[in-house]
């Protein structure tokens, strides 16, 4: 096999030297532009860089292998052409919805641009800012940035807020990222049932790789006087999951896990088919970034969790995850914790609360802009 590459003006310069130099049965392998000459890049000019092959007789005992490499060679090289073509299209489109997005932000009146940024500032989905920001723009044109607004506002966001405060009943699973506070807001709901709701309860812990867990838990059991069990295996944990059935509910706390960790999510997933639980929350800290709190909700799908525990509201004066985490994650948000104390900074998460707080918020942000 015979390869050669060549530089020319344009392919029919190419085929004419290729005909001449490797005969009429070459293949043209590559094409792509180059630029040569000028002085450090300037005053370069285009050319057309070719490369063909063609067959060797006097390596006829090889023949049909180098076709079949020359065929996967034509195939690989197609397909880096055609993946390449795909970025460069998929980079122009996202240019071009920037220089458009840009373009629509202009045309908007002043006071909707401001309260479109509060929106981004917020961290609001950009898909429902751009929609409420429209419904605005419809319904009144200009706005005035005052309480009518934030009322207004309110009334656009609550229809993007979704919601839901079940019954804690059976066997109720808490999973999420290290560090969220998942054992702090079971011990909150714990006091909520054993106080409030006089449950009879029980918490079962999985979470063995932290003994400072193990031990925090234990400690809110043994105040409350609620039976606490150790399980170390999925297995273990079913067996004493059967051991508790008298108990109206039983709380079931598991060990951070890292979403990048296929391992961790795999044993989720396998936590999650043994036991079954009733109820299974995704516990998740409202101070995280978009980009995690979307890796969080993809990969922590594994365990199908029925609902949405935020954290950490106190740690931060950005509101967009009440309305980004249930839109992502198809699931509702059932709870919010507001600080460290047990039982006191937990409420039920209430979609016109909700819904008030980031109308509030967004209008504060356009005022001072």
């Amino acid at each position: 096999m015979k390869m050669k590459k060549y530089i020319v003006n344009d392919i029919k310069e190419a085929l004419e030297q290729i005909k001449k130099d490797l005969g009429e049965d070459a293949i043209i392998l590559s094409t792509r532009s180059v630029k040569k000459g000028g002085f450090l890049g300037i005053g370069a000019k285009r050319y057309l860089e070719v490369t063909a092959v063609c067959e060797d007789k006097e390596q006829e005992k090889t023949e049909s292998s180098e076709v079949y490499k020359l065929q996967e060679l034509l195939v690989k090289n197609r397909e880096k052409r055609q993946e390449e073509e795909i970025r460069e299209l998929k980079q122009m489109l996202q240019e071009m919805k920037q220089m458009l997005g840009m373009q629509r932000l202009s045309d908007l009146p002043q006071n909707l641009q401001r309260i479109l940024k509060g929106l981004q500032a917020q961290e609001v989905d950009q898909t429902i800012a751009g929609k409420i920001v429209e419904y605005l723009r419809i319904s009144y044109g200009d706005v005035s940035l005052d309480d009518s607004l934030r009322r207004s506002l309110a009334e656009h966001l609550l229809a993007f807020v979704k919601t839901e405060v079940p019954a804690l009943e059976g066997t109720v699973l808490f999973s999420g990222p290290t560090g969220v506070g998942k054992t702090t807001t079971l011990a909150k709901l714990a006091a909520r049932l054993k106080i409030v709701e006089k449950k009879q309860l029980a918490i079962l812990t999985l979470d063995t790789y932290r003994i400072a867990a193990t031990d925090q838990l234990k400690t809110y059991a043994t105040i409350m006087d609620i039976p606490m069990r150790v399980a170390y295996t999925p297995k273990e944990a079913k067996m004493e999951l059967d051991a508790m059935k008298s108990f109206d509910v039983v709380l079931i706390d598991t060990a951070g896990r890292s979403q990048n960790n296929d391992m961790q999510m795999s044993e989720l997933k396998a936590l999650f088919e043994v036991i079954q639980p009733n109820l299974a929350f995704l516990v998740i800290s409202m101070n995280s970034r978009f980009s995690d709190l979307k890796d969080v909700l993809e990969r922590f799908q594994v365990a199908r969790h029925t609902h949405l525990i935020l954290t950490k509201m106190d740690e931060t004066r950005t509101f967009g995850h009440l309305i980004n985490a249930p839109l992502i994650g198809g699931i509702p948000v059932a709870f919010i914790t507001n600080g460290q104390r047990v039982p006191e900074d937990i409420v039920e998460a209430n979609a016109k609360d909700i819904a008030h707080l980031l109308s509030r918020e967004v209008l504060r942000i356009a005022q001072s802009s």
